[in-house]
């Protein structure tokens, strides 16, 4: 079955998306052999279908063996939205399997549950949940739908195919019931709810469930930014957008209610996510997570996410945590349980297994922190290509660079060379990828100013008209709302002082890397570096940072990314333990050249085995 590639042929079709939609759903209904003349509502619907493109949508279903079923619908519905749409509002399809399991953990009243999604989308979560529902309680679609599920989206036209699927999964049950459902169109982060739905329970909801939306911050609007603004756990950092759905969702619940949510796992340890933690921790709620890590659990979507629960009820600040990454099945895991007070203020909630907890903790309390070194982030132009470049060619005064099919002179005196810890494995490799960049900048002692415009023009004409062409590109920067001193700064100036020796480590890798670099003049960009006036001591700590002890530690602690890549960001390392060693440690150390040998040594000094 390919859903992606029968919506990749729609999409290509000359007709409105409403007709299309509309000619999905009267496929789909005779081929799974419903009668909607049953139902009013489908014989409003079908008033104005278009035969021709049923036809069209019938043979392609043929054709790439979708399967007519309402999963397989809701799915297809999802996809037809547009890709920019379905990313300002940060829309994933919810598999299956994911749902039934949330549903069932939340689900356990002796009484029917009120339930409520509040960022519902075209209502996959609210599907599951009737079908649940009308399973476990035996009660009929027009009870359910009437009485017990409720939906909101900040896009009308998802409420509308709520609307539909509703309808179709109670005619599949030989139901019709028109379209009395409590579903609105609105916006979760802003609304009065109890105006919003009339009948809405007195006390709150029995559950929350739900996929909240997946917007990082620099892609949210200002409107919605705005918005984020009235919640307590949008107060830390670069809040993502589903953060504030935790407190929305918990707000919504009565006194013995439950959340369940299926979300980025990012909060656990992330700057942004520290007013959650802080909110989760005062209130006191207990959080059961079953973290995929890496695991990417959503078709053509990278997200690293889990499944959180909360029970009101359960108030003993204690979190329960299993790690499912690569496990086949939702319901293979044992929980190791935290208390949330044993974590200082709101420090990441560092979360795995016993005996990985006791060893990252001797690795933490051996020696001084990493953190004691200086770890400094590299430059950021927001516009790395205009600045950095390879020359292809070079004479006494000039480099030349190649730039749109054009070939430019810059001054070698306005350039410095660049490293980018990103793609360098090694030394050699430092060598061969060095780069040079564009560098508007005098540094006198430890202060940097920007090179002013007419000095540019005067001095550096060939520099100066290179950047003229591309001022337009730059001036996007930011979104165009970038305030810079010269319309050519750098977009940040962080980095511009990082001179000295170092060690450059990547933004992410999966492997542990450290290269040396002695070249005090060398800058860098797309990673971070370790300084030390020392070159022993970075040789010393390059072998620790390339040590088994150093990536068991990372691999445990830090952000995951897809195939084992793991963040190297200082929030994750700087509590790294070196060890204090003694001039023959050291020797010792640096004259090792089996790597085995050398992992055997290091894990002794830190008095563990990985």
């Amino acid at each position: 079955m390919d859903a992606k590639r029968l919506v990749t042929q729609l999409l290509r079709l000359a007709f409105p998306i409403d007709d299309i939609e509309k000619a999905v759903v009267y496929v789909f209904i005779h081929k799974m052999g419903c009668d909607y003349l049953q139902s009013q509502f489908f014989v409003e619907y079908f008033k104005n279908v278009d035969m021709v493109i049923t036809n069209i949508v019938s043979d392609y279903i043929d054709k790439n063996s979708v399967p007519p079923n309402i999963e397989t619908l809701v799915e297809v519905f999802e996809m037809l939205i547009p890709l920019d749409e379905r990313k300002e509002n940060g829309m994933v399809y919810t598999p299956d399997g994911i749902k039934n399991y949330i549903l069932e953990t939340v689900i356990t009243f002796e009484h029917i549950p009120t339930i409520c999604d509040p960022a519902c989308g075209c209502g996959s979560f609210l599907l599951s949940a009737a079908e649940y529902i009308h399973r476990k309680y035996a009660v009929s679609y027009a009870e359910i739908f009437d009485k017990y599920i409720y939906g909101i989206d900040i896009v009308k036209r998802n409420i509308g195919k709520c609307t539909v699927l509703f309808n179709l999964l109670a005619l599949t049950a030989h139901e019709t019931i028109g379209g009395n459902f409590n579903l609105v169109v609105g916006n979760s982060l802003d609304m009065d709810w109890k105006m919003s739905f009339g009948r809405m329970p007195k006390d709150g909801f029995d559950c929350v469930v739900g996929n909240p939306p997946y917007v990082r911050s620099k892609n949210i609007s200002e409107d919605i930014r705005k918005d984020m603004l009235k919640w307590n756990t949008a107060g830390s950092g670069n809040v993502d957008l589903y953060i504030p759905f935790y407190e929305v969702g918990l707000g919504l619940l009565n006194d013995s209610g439950k959340l369940g949510y299926i979300s980025p796992n990012t909060f656990i340890q992330s700057v942004n996510g520290r007013a959650l933690r802080k909110y989760l921790k005062e209130e006191g709620y207990d959080i059961s997570i079953l973290d995929f890590r890496e695991t990417q659990v959503f078709k053509n979507v990278t997200s690293y996410t889990c499944i959180s629960i909360v029970d009101k009820t359960a108030k003993g600040g204690i979190i329960k945590y299993a790690l499912l990454n690569g496990k086949s099945s939702l319901y293979d895991y044992s929980f190791t349980e935290y208390a949330m007070n044993s974590f200082s203020g709101v420090a990441p909630w560092r979360l795995g297994e016993k005996k990985i907890d006791e060893n990252i903790k001797k690795i933490e309390n051996v020696g001084i922190k990493l953190g004691t070194y200086k770890i400094r982030n590299g430059l950021a132009t927001l516009k790395n290509d205009v600045y950095f470049y390879s020359p292809t060619g070079e004479d006494e005064l000039y480099y030349f660079r190649e730039f749109d099919g054009e070939v430019h002179k810059i001054e070698k005196s306005i350039c410095i060379s660049v490293a980018k810890p990103n793609i360098i494995k090694n030394e050699d490799e430092l060598a061969e990828k060095m780069q040079k960049a564009i560098f508007p900048y005098t540094i006198s002692g430890n202060s940097c100013k920007l090179i002013d415009e007419d000095t540019m023009r005067q001095e550096y004409p060939c520099t100066y008209q290179f950047l003229l062409t591309v001022k337009d590109i730059l001036s996007k920067r930011d979104k165009g709302k970038g305030e810079y001193p010269e319309w050519y700064a750098y977009g940040r100036t962080q980095g511009l002082l990082n001179f000295g020796k170092k060690l450059l480590l990547p933004y992410i890798s999966g492997s542990p890397v450290a290269v040396l670099s002695t070249d005090k003049d060398v800058l860098f960009y797309c990673g971070y570096a370790i300084f030390s006036d020392d070159t022993k001591e970075l040789l010393v700590l390059k072998k620790i940072v390339q040590s088994s002890v150093f990536w068991y530690y990372v691999t445990n602690t830090s952000k995951p990314y897809a195939k084992g890549y793991m963040s190297f960001a200082k929030n994750y390392i700087k509590d790294f333990g070196v060890p204090i060693l003694t001039e023959k440690q050291k020797n010792t150390i640096l004259n090792m050249v089996d790597d085995m040998e050398l992992n055997m040594y290091i894990q002794r000094l830190y008095g563990i085995s990985v």
